[in-house]
């Protein structure tokens, strides 16, 4: 079946999956993991830490899976923030695959049914969402 000959729900699916594919090269650096933001309270009892809301910090850690095990390093306050937009990065991009997925699986059940035939293949599982 040729481009021009299919039908508007397939031309509909083809302009969303360009539409991702545009977003995809805005992605900027990404990175694994997650940052956490910390505060803790030090063994002194005079110290004002033994407030909860007067804690030290905040104190930035990354954390990510290495084979098998979580990993985690302290970061300086000033990388935080570019941690923090490399890790939105990577989730957006991680969204926009999904949906490229999703959009291409709807496709290719089209233009399987147009011929008369079922899709065959997994169903993709979805993403926990963090």
């Amino acid at each position: 079946m040729t481009e021009r000959r299919q039908p508007a729900g397939l031309e509909r699916l083809r302009a969303d999956y360009e539409a991702a594919k545009a977003r995809l090269a805005e992605i900027g650096f990404t990175c694994e993991g997650s940052l956490i933001e910390r505060y803790t309270s030090c063994k002194n009892p005079n110290c004002r830490c033994q407030d909860p809301d007067q804690r030290h910090g905040p104190y930035w850690q990354i954390s990510w899976k290495q084979n098998g095990k979580t990993v985690s390093k302290i970061l300086p306050a000033d990388d935080a923030a570019l941690y923090q937009e490399w890790i939105a990065n990577r989730r957006a991009l991680e969204a926009i695959l999904d949906q490229m997925r999703d959009i291409s699986r709807h496709a290719a059940q089209q233009l399987l049914a147009g011929r008369g035939r079922p899709l065959h293949g997994p169903q993709r599982p979805r993403r926990r969402t963090a």
